[in-house]
């Protein structure tokens, strides 16, 4: 098949690399909390979490933005009030909440880096 693309592919390969030029940007700022995009920062998160197949924690994605978690809570909260993440209790064990993209979040994740377009490698 010539001239296939993988847009599945490509656009996890994209929202990994943005996800790790984010964090590297951070670590090399001398200012910590200088920049900061939390909501885009789940997204991405959540988005690489489902395509690799594993359910992240609440915690998790509070630790992975690398801001306070007060601001990720009030983050979540947003996104999840316009429909593009969902919160769900763990069955086994009531204190862990698991949080992942709805479909219009997944929609306009995969629409945002099919605009973002492929990296270089």
């Amino acid at each position: 098949m010539d001239g296939y693309v993988d847009f599945d592919a490509q656009n996890l390969r994209v929202a990994k690399q943005l996800y790790e030029a984010r964090r590297r940007r951070d670590a090399a700022a001398s200012i910590k909390g200088l920049f900061g995009e939390p909501g885009w920062d789940i997204l991405l998160d959540l988005f690489i979490a489902r395509k690799i197949g594993i359910a992240l924690q609440v915690s998790s994605v509070c630790a992975g933005a690398g801001v306070p978690s007060t601001t990720i809570l009030r983050w979540i909260a947003r996104l999840e009030r316009e429909g593009l993440i969902v919160r769900t209790a763990d069955q086994d064990d009531a204190r862990r909440r698991y949080v992942s993209l709805t479909s219009k979040g997944l929609k306009l994740t995969t629409a945002l880096l099919d605009a973002v377009g492929p990296l270089n490698e």
